[in-house]
């Protein structure tokens, strides 16, 4: 289809900025950044991916669409589960996809007891640059996706699995808001001194180049989230512990899930405890579960670093299809997974191109898969399909004896199994959890024909919740073929996957499952973005208008109205501004 002159001209000002290489016009070059992790039929139409390697040329990118009046999705890791930073249907402007995967950095403030991160900083990286001086970052790898961002963690309100620490939220970042009369602004919030102008602000920025007496400590601003301790221990209560549409993790930067570019978050770090003891809790008893949850976080016991949750389901699929992920998890820094994701995407271009089985790729890999070392050692392997119900617990220093004994105490009651893991079994369990999602996905793609559609959904329970082992009602039963769940279990929180019957109507299932979640005052999304799959409650809604008046940025997520200045149909764009 034959571009436009302004269209071309928008092309020929992005190629000016940041060289031929980095603007991606092919439907083989963009395939990796026009679709998530999870694959989608939909075929978005996008004028260019722009991949600049400065954040000085970045700020050029978004002055030159702006003046073109483009759209822009920003993306960073591109782990994209609910469509949250991937284009979607038709938009009635040009749209530009802004991947910020060369923007790496992260710079340590304050004798490491704070660090500013960049927009391709991922969780991984934090990890390893942090572990030496006896840190850690907010949270740790991904709990339902490899090589996240940092960034993007705070802007989808993602909770993760640390019970002590919260949502991932930050009041000090520094980014470009697009104003009223559609011109951008780049806001310095970060509490670092660095100048006046973008050409003064981010090549400092960028190479760390201030000194302690331009950083500011916080007083007004909170760079963590400090009353999450408190309120995930009120069992009692009927509301959920943390979820996406919570005004209270609304703040600028933070959910703002694209409607503002962010180009910098300042973060807290926590010192890395001196001991770390994990627990592996298994049972056939729910409500004995249950029970331990509501006594644990009611007792003066010191919260356990995670509690995550995985059903025995979960746990077969990943034995089986998880191998070669939990293997790459071990052995390949975070940029490399983030290669081979696009590796993966562009491979499915093709394949699709050229009328080869979609599955082949993991087809492939799934065979060289019985070659890998195994995910779990077999002690672990064997509990894991002995019982129905698996709580991985983590706790330090001294709160390893208090729960044990605690755990010991609670085994007795029921038929269960505890094993206090050795560093490598512990190391085996996260990773193994974390892989889980991804596998599960294999296992479907590489069984399509005996399955419809596959529904994905994170949910936070009311803290007083009994529920969490869930029972679908009959409608739902006879089109739901397998469930698949996980999740933070002290937090309440839950990754439920559901694989539908061949024949089942997917919009039909996603609208009774969540009609089926709001008779049990559940709240969704728990902790990643509305995407493209959720609509926008009203809170969250009137947020994302006020960051983006213009309505330009990651247009139409929650659902929301995708037309210029948030009208409710393209026909009505040559009306005055009211």
């Amino acid at each position: 289809m034959p571009l436009s002159n302004q269209a071309n001209k928008l092309l020929e000002a992005l190629i000016n900025c940041v060289g031929k290489s980095r603007v991606l016009t092919l439907p083989s070059q963009q395939q990796a950044y026009v679709v998530g992790i999870v694959s989608s039929s939909h075929k978005p139409q996008v004028s260019a991916v722009v991949v600049p390697d400065k954040l000085l040329t970045m700020w050029h990118v978004l002055t030159i669409c702006a003046s073109f009046d483009a759209i822009i999705i920003a993306q960073a890791a591109n782990t994209s589960l609910t469509g949250g930073s991937t284009p979607f249907g038709e938009y009635d402007r040009p749209v530009v996809v802004l991947s910020m995967q060369d923007l790496g950095g992260v710079h340590l403030i304050d004798d490491a007891q704070e660090l500013v991160a960049l927009p391709a900083a991922s969780l991984q990286q934090l990890e390893a640059l942090l572990a030496p001086l006896g840190r850690e970052p907010h949270s740790v790898l991904g709990s339902s996706c490899v090589g996240a961002s940092v960034i993007g963690g705070i802007c989808n309100n993602s909770g993760g699995m640390l019970v002590q620490r919260g949502p991932a939220y930050t009041e000090m970042a520094l980014f470009a808001r697009r104003n009223e009369a559609g011109q951008f602004e780049l806001i310095n919030h970060l509490g670092i001194e660095l100048g006046d102008t973008p050409e003064q602000i981010l090549p400092r920025l960028e190479q760390g180049d201030f000194a302690p007496k331009d950083i500011q400590q916080p007083s007004s601003r909170s760079c963590t989230n400090h009353h999450y301790q408190h309120k995930v221990r009120d069992c009692a209560a009927a509301t959920p512990a943390r979820h996406n549409n919570d005004p209270s993790g609304l703040f600028e930067a933070s959910g703002s899930a694209g409607k503002v570019i962010v180009f910098a978050v300042r973060v807290a770090t926590f010192a890395k405890a001196a001991k770390e003891c994990t627990f592996y809790l298994s049972s056939n008893d729910a409500a004995m579960l249950t029970r331990l949850r509501r006594e644990w976080l009611s007792s003066e016991l010191g919260l356990p670093v995670f509690a995550e949750y995985m059903h025995r389901r979960y746990n077969e699929v990943t034995l089986r299809y998880g191998r070669d992920t939990c293997l790459s998890m071990r052995k390949l820094p975070a940029a490399r997974i983030g290669d081979l994701y696009r590796l993966q995407a562009k491979m499915a271009y093709y394949l699709d191109k050229w009328h080869l089985p979609k599955t082949l790729p993991n087809r492939v890999l799934q065979g060289l898969s019985v070659l890998m070392p195994a995910a779990l050692s077999s002690r672990l392997a064997e509990q894991a399909l002995a019982f129905e119900y698996h709580l991985l617990i983590k706790v330090t220093d001294d709160d390893i004896d208090p729960a044990r004994d605690f755990l010991q105490r609670y085994i007795k009651a029921s038929v269960s199994q505890l094993t206090q893991c050795h560093p490598k079994e512990s190391e085996q369990l996260l990773i193994f959890r974390s892989a889980a999602t991804a596998a599960m996905f294999r296992y479907h793609n590489l069984n399509a024909n005996a399955f419809g559609e596959l529904i994905s959904t994170d949910i936070a329970l009311p803290r007083n919740a009994e529920d969490w082992d869930e029972v679908l009602p009959p409608n739902l039963q006879q089109d739901i073929k397998e469930t698949f769940y996980l999740g933070h279990f002290f937090c309440h929180v839950m990754h439920q996957d559901y694989l539908l019957m061949p024949m089942a109507d997917n919009n039909k299932v996603k609208d009774e499952l969540l009609a089926f979640y709001d008779q049990r005052g559940v709240a969704y999304p728990a902790e990643h973005n509305v995407g493209h799959t959720y609509k926008a409650k009203p809170t969250l809604s009137s947020f994302y208008k006020k960051l983006d008046p213009t309505n330009s940025l990651n247009p139409g997520i929650g659902r929301s109205a995708k037309w210029k200045n948030w009208r409710s149909s393209p026909l009505l764009m040559e009306e005055s501004n009211d």
